[in-house]
């Protein structure tokens, strides 16, 4: 079983993200990602354990524990219930996947985009 800080490293290569799109995607520094993927270093906490999974789309558990499966959904879409979102309808459902299908410097213009819509609502 692989240690911690080396299925964070995993993850995020799994999802072709730098250190710098990691921390972005989590809302820390790109020194905290650094020292999440030191052996020696410090430990993710649990909430941003969560947001590590969902923004590499892998297990919480394998990301947590090293057991079970590592990706979302493996090759197929991923449907929006294992993504932690709740959709409201098949539409809300189809987004949510093609969002999480993005890497997320690309999310974040979209994201831009739907705010200032609800803003002029």
């Amino acid at each position: 079983m692989t240690l911690l800080f080396n299925r964070i490293r995993q993850a995020r290569r799994g999802a072709e993200m730098s250190q710098s799109e990691l921390a972005a995607a989590v809302g820390v520094a790109r020194s905290a990602v650094a020292q999440w993927e030191r052996k020696d270093g410090a430990k993710p906490t649990t909430d941003n354990m969560g947001k590590i999974a969902m923004a590499t789309a892998v297990s919480f558990e394998w990301l947590a524990t090293g057991r079970g499966g590592r990706w979302l959904g493996g090759d197929a879409e991923t449907p929006a219930m294992l993504l932690n979102f709740y959709a409201q309808c098949g539409l809300e459902e189809r987004l949510l996947v093609a969002f999480r299908s993005l890497r997320s410097p690309e999310q974040l213009p979209l994201v831009d985009f739907v705010e200032a819509m609800t803003d002029r609502a």
